[in-house]
């Protein structure tokens, strides 16, 4: 029984990989689109095939709080990386040069909305939900986040050899969104961090056009470091609640 649950596993995670990898070998938009769409499809009918009643299995299910969770994830993720975006300005590492109309960008807001939800939510669901699903009851929570993490960094094929900034940056977005599955028990804070720092990511890359000041990673490093304060933040917070509720529990 070990066993086929292990190949199950195993089997499931393969195909989700495959599914959300296949469109990066073409340029074709439709193609993207496609695959990335059919990879939610493929992970609700893969959630159903072993056992979950669908992607509430990996962490999506409506719960009382899940809207609140999501909102507070995507203020999160488009905070802290704003904030890094800024610093950068500030520090001198980057320069603006050029900006683009808030109106013409309002016109192109919702495309951009629905374009970075999808795929943040299908890598979420490949690197955090499935896993939790699966290893969550079997692993202590810090080997989990650590794990989730590095699968999260791995997955980012195209960038391993980006160096050691890039690197450092998503190993800490990485143990971010983990932790904040582990204290949440759900991926809607997580999804919501994502989606938030791919929506600022994509917004000031359409507002602002900029040029580096310096030849070093100097605002990855930032950007690194602005996740790393956040994985901080949340670390505290949980630190001061989780007291709280076992009062609140005893009835104190």
């Amino acid at each position: 029984m070990l066993k086929r649950s292990l190949i199950s596993f195993v089997a499931g995670f393969l195909l989700l990989f495959a599914i959300y990898h296949f469109p990066e070998f073409f340029s074709a938009f439709w193609i993207m689109a496609i695959f990335k769409i059919g990879f939610l499809v493929a992970a609700f009918l893969l959630a159903k095939a072993q056992g979950w009643r669908g992607l509430g299995g990996y962490g999506l299910g409506l719960r009382s709080n899940w809207l609140g969770q999501l909102m507070a994830g995507l203020l999160l993720g488009l905070a802290f990386f704003v904030l890094s975006f800024y610093l950068s300005i500030f520090l001198g590492y980057e320069s603006v040069v050029s900006s683009t109309s808030i109106v013409s960008f309002a016109g192109q807001l919702p495309m951009l909305l629905l374009m970075t939800a999808i795929p943040s939510i299908a890598e979420d669901i490949l690197t955090r939900g499935y896993l939790y699903a699966h290893l969550d009851k079997y692993m202590k929570p810090a080997y989990w986040v650590l794990l989730s993490a590095l699968v999260y960094v791995l997955n980012h094929i195209w960038r391993l050899g980006d160096g050691a900034a890039v690197l450092s940056y998503l190993l800490l977005l990485g143990l971010v969104l983990g932790y904040a599955v582990i204290i949440t028990k759900s991926l809607w804070l997580a999804f919501g961090i994502h989606w938030g720092a791919n929506i600022a990511h994509e917004s000031t890359r359409t507002l602002f056009s900029t040029t580096s000041s310096t030849s070093s990673d100097a605002s990855t490093w930032i950007l690194a470091g602005c996740w790393g304060f956040l994985l901080l933040l949340l670390i505290l917070w949980q630190s001061y609640r989780k007291p709280r509720e076992v009062m609140y529990s005893a009835g104190v």
